[in-house]
């Protein structure tokens, strides 16, 4: 095989940002809820439950939050936390948001209920803790996970998940709490390496400090292969060192994909000579969405990404790479602060990653936001805005472009950033169809044309004062 991971890509609907919540769960006193027999039901369309009395409830019984039919959505918005037996129900027609840290410090349950509306065709909402902010923990192994209907395992380890995952690689795992990884010494190989099909749910947590150094010609990252059926979502991998030769693939989060990531993160470092690198996922034939990477790439590789190496056919929305991104020498390499090579789909997405070059071979194409664009993929309401050295062989915002005209639009670079020429968005094509240089202050001034304000922000303390994503704000 070549460094081009064979990836067979799937679609999925990507979902906006969630809206602020009809139920509130925060320090702030009671109103328009009605609780009564251990069931609090929203009476209005806006409602609040006072932290303090939901703790006080649980510590004698269980308690169900409901938004009824009058709201829609509901947000823990203050931490939470109780040490009793008692389970704690949230049912809402829509989503559930943990923006705060809940903790389950003794033998308790916690049961999510999404899209309860009665109406099957509207299933608009979804289960979300927001990165960094929020997460759900468990303190004790006897505690109970249920999510829309179906029990979670708990793992507490990185060997306790990979044992699950080897014994039923369909089954429902969840991290019940922050796992440092520095125990576990250095790995050989992917620590999770069967194929998996299943869901696991990070609930927040983080898996820190893994270490991984090998020299085989396999896919490498905590997850071995993620494969159509499988979903990681609300996962961190933080901290983390990875050193591969001779390597197909390599990723923090994992080797390759073709199921669905969400709401997932990495940060650390990644090096070596391989075919597909990516600060998220060496390849992906699958979902991305509201996820990102803030991770040191070096080394020599064909595909070289700050979030994916290779998007061989794959979807990428509302996601983002911090970089950044170097090239020792190679040739016919493609790098990009986003994304390597991209042969799928690119959508609200963004690199503030620096994309430096050491010596650039025959055949190498390096840009702000894709190395190599090619004809099946499109790119849309997207930005570069991280120094590109050198500048003068690279595209703004793609280093080659082979998309037919038209796949690309509102596609914008920071022409204070390197690459200056107004009329070198792509770097084989003059004045590229649907690209357009800005410099940092029009860049901070206000958003794009063609960023749609349900997804974008822009505030001058976040994310370094550029367009910035609502779903996944920098912390």
């Amino acid at each position: 095989m070549t460094g081009r991971m064979l990836l067979a890509g799937v679609s999925l609907v990507v979902l906006a940002g969630a809206a602020r919540a009809n139920v509130e769960i925060n320090n702030r006193p009671t109103s328009n809820m009605s609780c009564d027999g251990g069931v609090c039901t929203a009476t209005a369309q806006k409602a609040v439950l006072n932290v303090g009395e939901l703790q006080s409830m649980l510590a004698s019984s269980d308690v169900a939050v409901k938004t009824g039919r009058l709201a829609k959505d509901i947000a823990i918005d203050h931490p939470l936390t109780w040490s009793s037996t008692s389970r704690l129900t949230l049912d809402a027609q829509q989503s559930v948001t943990i923006n705060k840290p809940v903790t389950v410090m003794g033998q308790g349950a916690l049961t999510i209920v999404t899209n309860d509306n009665g109406n099957p065709r509207n299933k608009s909402g979804e289960f979300i803790v927001v990165p960094e902010r929020g997460s759900v923990q468990f303190w004790d192994k006897k505690s109970s996970l249920v999510i829309d209907g179906q029990k979670y395992k708990l793992v507490y380890t990185i060997k306790s998940l990979a044992a699950a995952i080897a014994a039923n690689p369909s089954g429902f795992y969840a991290l019940a709490k922050p796992y440092d990884a520095s125990k576990d010494g250095t790995y050989a190989a992917s620590p999770i390496s069967t194929e998996f099909a299943g869901t696991v749910d990070g609930l927040g947590n983080a898996i820190s400090k893994l270490s991984i150094r090998t020299t085989g010609n396999s896919l490498y990252g905590l997850f071995f292969f993620v494969t159509t059926d499988g979903t990681i979502r609300h996962l961190g991998v933080l901290d983390a060192d990875m050193h591969a030769t001779q390597a197909l693939s390599l990723g923090l989060l994992a080797g390759g994909n073709l199921g669905t990531i969400s709401r997932c993160h990495t940060a650390g470092r990644a090096k070596g000579a391989v075919g597909n690198l990516g600060g998220l996922l060496g390849g992906n034939g699958g979902s991305v969405r509201y996820s990102y990477a803030d991770v040191r790439l070096s080394g020599r590789a064909t595909f070289e990404g700050g979030l994916v190496g290779y998007n061989n056919r794959g979807s990428i929305a509302s996601s983002y790479a911090l970089g950044p991104v170097a090239l020792r020498d190679s040739d016919f390499s493609n790098v990009g602060g986003l994304v390597g090579d991209n042969e799928g789909t690119i959508s609200n997405s963004f690199a503030r990653s620096g994309v430096k070059i050491g010596i650039a071979g025959d055949g190498s194409y390096f840009g702000g936001l894709v190395g190599r664009n090619e004809t099946v993929s499109n790119i849309t309401a997207s930005y570069a805005a991280g120094e590109i050295t050198p500048s003068s062989t690279s595209g703004g915002l793609v280093g080659y472009d082979n998309a037919d005209a038209g796949r690309i639009s509102a596609a914008y670079w920071d022409l204070d950033m390197g690459v200056s020429d107004a009329s070198q968005g792509a770097a084989n094509k003059k004045d590229d169809p649907g690209i357009e240089g800005l410099t940092t202050k029009q860049l901070q001034a206000e958003l794009p044309h063609g960023f749609d304000s349900k997804n974008w922000g822009i505030k001058p303390k976040v994310n370094g004062g550029f367009p910035y994503l609502l779903a996944i704000p920098p912390k």
